[in-house]
């Protein structure tokens, strides 16, 4: 395996530089571990289990990085750490919300990073790196990818609080829609808080263990980077509050509107109550009905119909029914 690595790059390696000088220089030949050099791999190949054994990398570690269900979480490990992070699914198509994962793990100086779908902030440092315009260390690296992991995040949650803003502000939408849409966009910010909330938590673990292992600049980075990500979980509460409070607000108005609805039938009705109590005796077949025989009744019975209704109508008036 060791002469296979040094000989020819493996299928699943998908970016390899090396920080010993600057700016940093793609790996060409010998592809194995050692400080100062970054892989980017495919997790989801064959063969990777085997190459990072020859990099001395411990079995554990192996199957922590390999492994398919994952959340984001820090662990110290005796010569570095493993850094499990999301992040937003940019794929043409894909729901940015289902948050995609990368495992960084830091080993003997030298990071490898591992993915199953195309992370967009990998390749952001990637098109840096080959304008000679990325970050200057390995450790520069590390943080770098933090960051722009985080912009990704705060892009989306830009577009979030517009989409929150026009429901609120588009009253042309019937109510049935917006809360339709509200309930998405309920639990697509639930899917973003599933992830978000760990990912600050292993962000705090890391820049308290950083001074370890990282330059006392990428320190203060690293800080500004979990700042910056406790405000984004921040900024994700209070949108979930304020779709809460819309929802709330928008069943109030169906509330509303069927209590509304439901008085002016019961007034109706209690209009025309007396009224079908009148026609219904009145429309009685048998002997003695007055008026039978008197050819104007019918229409005598029609206006004291009408007299009843007015009659109502005031009496309720006075009575502020409306």
């Amino acid at each position: 395996m060791s002469a296979q690595s040094n000989a020819s790059r493996p299928d699943f390696i998908i970016d390899s530089w090396d920080f010993s000088s600057h700016p940093a220089q793609p790996i060409e030949t010998g592809f194995q571990g050692a400080p100062n050099r970054w892989f980017h791999i495919q997790r989801d190949l064959p063969g990777i289990a085997e190459w990072l054994e020859a990099s001395e990398i411990p079995a554990p570690l192996i199957d922590a990085v390999l492994e398919e269900d994952t959340r984001p979480r820090f662990e110290r490990i005796n010569e570095g750490f493993l850094l499990i992070l999301r992040g937003v699914n940019m794929a043409e198509g894909a729901r940015p919300e289902d948050m995609l994962s990368l495992r960084i793990l830091y080993y003997k100086g030298a990071v490898y990073s591992f993915r199953k779908r195309p992370v967009r902030s990998v390749a952001v440092i990637r098109e840096r790196l080959q304008r000679q315009d990325g970050p200057e260390t390995l450790h520069d690296f590390i943080v770098m990818l933090i960051e722009e992991m985080n912009n990704r995040l705060e892009e989306l949650l830009d577009v979030i609080e517009a989409e929150m803003e026009g429901l609120e502000d588009d009253e042309r939408e019937s109510t049935s829609v917006r809360q339709r849409k509200l309930t998405e966009l309920h639990r697509r910010m639930l899917r973003l808080v599933r992830f978000v909330r760990p990912q600050l938590t292993a962000i705090e673990r890391l820049a308290v263990d950083a001074p370890k292992w990282l330059e006392a600049e990428n320190v203060q980075w690293l800080v500004n980077e979990r700042d910056a990500i406790q405000r984004e979980l921040e900024s994700l509460e209070m949108l979930l509050e304020q779709v809460w409070m819309l929802r709330e607000h928008l069943q109030q108005e169906v509330a509303e509107k069927m209590n509304r609805n439901t008085y002016w039938l019961s007034v109706i009705a209690g209009v025309f109550l007396p009224i079908t109590f009148l026609t219904g005796v009145f429309g009685i077949n048998i002997g003695g009905m007055p008026g039978v025989e008197n050819a104007d009744a019918f229409w005598i019975f029609c206006g004291s119909l009408a007299a009843v209704a007015v009659v109502e109508f005031l009496l309720l008036r006075r009575l502020r029914f409306w």
